[in-house]
């Protein structure tokens, strides 16, 4: 499995073999993921189906922080 930046799992969550989560994907509690995601997309279910796209605000709070 691999995990690219900003990306979440929720507690519980199943994750199959071979699978990358890409960048802000974040997957819901109790979920399991049987395939690929795409970036910034919120997963949650079981199976887990795309919900909704997330904001990317997340990368200025990130570039603020590393400022200091």
């Amino acid at each position: 499995v691999t995990i690219e930046k900003f990306s979440q799992i929720g507690a519980g969550s199943i994750i199959m073999p071979n699978l990358t989560i890409a960048e802000g994907t974040v997957i819901g509690a109790m979920s399991m993921l049987k395939t690929a995601t795409k970036a910034w997309g919120i997963y949650h279910g079981c199976p887990a189906q795309f919900f909704k796209e997330r904001d990317k605000n997340i990368i200025e709070l990130s570039k603020m922080f590393h400022e200091f």
